[in-house]
């Protein structure tokens, strides 16, 4: 009995070997697959940030301006298309705030004052004292006198005197040749940008030429902010089952298989960092690596909402950012 007991172990750990070897493979494969997983283009993103009520005399860029936003991204945000066509009692939402600032027009003021001390500062003259040069030239002494008889003679300047001048004018403000240089454009920019009220111009931005309808058919959840304060990085498009889904530009495909909460997706890297995702596809019909134009059908739809409309998700990212398509598209 001890003899097949023994024979028995030895089995059992002969054969556990390769099974534990097989696991260990697995488990390496399992995690290589969840990092590869282009997550940072399909993720569902909690709403983070406050809901501001416009208030009499509030403009939406002041809003902006109080809150620290760029124009272009409060807009994408709340689609908002004509921001002067914001009304007092609208709400807005705020992406990253942390808390609702009361009086928008008193906060703008206040950034506006900071700013122009900050601009004044910058744009005063400095009255420079100059360095004579080591060839020769000289500097009148002091205590010379203006008496054409007793004038004293023309002294060089004392090394220490030098040194004390260099140590007044900081080296960047002088030249080699001891003279201030010209304003640098970054400077020019700066004074422009706050010469009036420090705020910088900024005009909401449409591209829509960049890209084309992926499908045909209606959009029935608009990117940004949701009703139910969810937030998508996403624009829902209904349309007839079997539907053709098309490139929206040329590009390469990075992605091509199924994913988790998103079904079959497509991922296309184009020109100038942008990128396009379609996800809740019936049948996909590009691969990973694969070279298309835009136009190029790329797969079909037919995946059905809880109300039983077919429908795809697309997104438009910039940078890796999330954009509004509908900033994007014709």
């Amino acid at each position: 009995m001890e003899g097949i007991g023994h024979s028995l172990v030895k089995n059992t750990i002969r054969i556990s070997k390769p099974f534990v070897y097989s696991c260990f493979v697995l488990l390496i494969f399992v995690f290589l697959a969840s990092c590869l997983a282009p997550s940072s283009y399909v993720q569902k993103e909690p709403a983070k940030g406050v809901y501001h009520r416009v208030k009499k005399g509030e403009t939406f860029r002041g809003i902006a301006r109080a809150y620290a936003v760029k124009i272009q991204d409060l807009a994408e945000v709340n689609n908002i298309s004509n921001p002067g066509l914001i009304e007092e009692g609208s709400v807005i939402f705020i992406p990253d705030a942390n808390q609702v600032i009361d009086d928008v027009i008193t906060s703008v003021k206040k950034i506006d004052a900071e700013t122009k001390t900050v601009a004044r500062a910058d744009s005063a003259v400095k009255v420079k004292p100059s360095l004579e040069s080591e060839s020769g030239k000289k500097v009148r002494s002091a205590t010379e006198d203006t008496r054409g008889s007793d004038k004293k003679a023309l002294l060089p300047a004392a090394p220490q005197e030098k040194e004390k001048i260099a140590r007044l004018v900081p080296s960047e403000d002088v030249s080699s040749t001891g003279q201030t240089p010209a304003r640098k454009p970054a400077d020019e920019k700066l004074e422009h940008k706050t010469k009036s009220t420090g705020e910088e111009k900024e005009d909401i931005q449409f591209e829509k030429k960049q890209f084309i309808w992926p499908v045909r058919g209606s959009v029935k959840t608009r990117f940004g902010i949701q009703p139910n304060k969810t937030y998508h990085n996403w624009v829902k498009i209904v349309s007839v089952a079997g539907t053709s889904v098309k490139a929206a530009a040329s590009g390469i495909v990075i992605f091509s298989a199924q994913l988790k909460d998103y079904g079959e997706t497509i991922i296309v890297r184009h020109e100038n960092s942008y990128a396009t995702v379609y996800t809740h596809l019936k049948k996909r019909y590009v691969k990973t690596d694969q070279k298309i134009k835009k136009g190029d059908v790329i797969a079909i739809i037919g995946e059905t909402d809880e109300a039983g409309d077919s429908y795809m998700n697309f997104e438009v990212r910039l940078h890796g950012k999330a954009r509004n398509p509908l900033f994007f598209l014709p």
